[in-house]
């Protein structure tokens, strides 16, 4: 079955949810789902797990993933780059939990009344309440984690994850199928049927999208074009807006104005 691929490109996106059941997908980015009514079961890496009202579900980076609802679902919805909390990025690069469901009895107090204060500071217009926002949620997970069983990411994951962890430490860098092949010992064929049969999209594609995301940060701390492109993996500044329009639908320039427009901040 192919597995979508979402390309996130905001630091940190909160949002009610009512109702869960997806397609497999994965994302470099990390998704908390708390449940305020229903139940649902959670499918990671190829494993059912059940989540029901009060609990969490937390997946790390390039997690496939999907739910399946066992009856109607609402709650909370955090999806999260692992570059918002510097403290824990390495965490989230090279660890992963044994279950992604933490039961509401290992939750703190008031967990309902702390994803709400994050939903609206995040969704405010105020440049200083997504700020606030962020101390919350860094404050959240410093309460949610330890109660996660985290191990160190197993060298012997299927060919898709080896596939996606490698690109996604390695997409900075120049990066071929080739090198990708040598380095995993796989026949660079096998993978480029692996990223078009299997996830849809090119290798190429894929490491641009990847690129773009990177770009779209920098984008927001006012650096030169092209020195982003060029910070972000790409070869020249005609490949990065040809790759970033391919991905984000509008040149750089553009993004980066409706950003301006968005946030009224930046």
């Amino acid at each position: 079955m192919p597995y979508q691929i979402e390309i996130k490109t905001d630091s940190l996106i909160t949002s009610q949810i009512h109702g869960l059941s997806t397609l497999p997908h994965l994302h470099t980015h990390l998704e908390l789902i708390y449940l305020t009514e229903g139940s649902s079961i959670a499918t990671v890496d190829y494993k059912d797990y059940r989540f029901e009202k009060g609990d969490i579900s937390l997946s790390f980076p390039n997690q496939i993933h999907c739910y399946h609802d066992c009856e109607p679902v609402c709650g909370y919805m955090l999806i999260f780059s692992n570059d918002l909390f510097k403290e824990l990025k390495e965490m989230f690069q090279t660890k992963v939990p044994s279950s992604p469901i933490i039961k509401k009895e290992q939750l703190p107090p008031r967990i309902r009344g702390s994803l709400e204060k994050i939903l609206h500071n995040n969704q405010a217009d105020s440049y200083f309440e997504k700020i606030t926002a962020r101390g919350y949620f860094l404050g959240l997970l410093g309460e949610l984690l330890p109660a996660m069983t985290l191990s160190q990411k197993s060298s012997s994951h299927d060919s898709i994850k080896s596939i996606l962890t490698y690109c996604s430490d390695k997409y900075l860098e120049p990066l071929s199928l080739d090198t990708l092949a040598e380095d995993l010992h796989l026949n660079k064929y096998y993978i480029s049927h692996i990223f078009k049969e299997r996830m849809g999209i090119s290798f190429t594609d894929f490491i641009n999208a990847l690129r773009v995301e990177h770009a779209c940060s920098l984008l927001e701390e006012h650096s030169d074009m092209t020195e982003i492109a060029f910070s972000s993996g790409f070869s020249s500044i005609r490949t990065f807006n040809r790759a970033f329009a391919k991905s984000m639908g509008m040149p750089p320039r553009e993004y980066l104005k409706a950003r301006e427009a968005q946030t009224g901040f930046l």
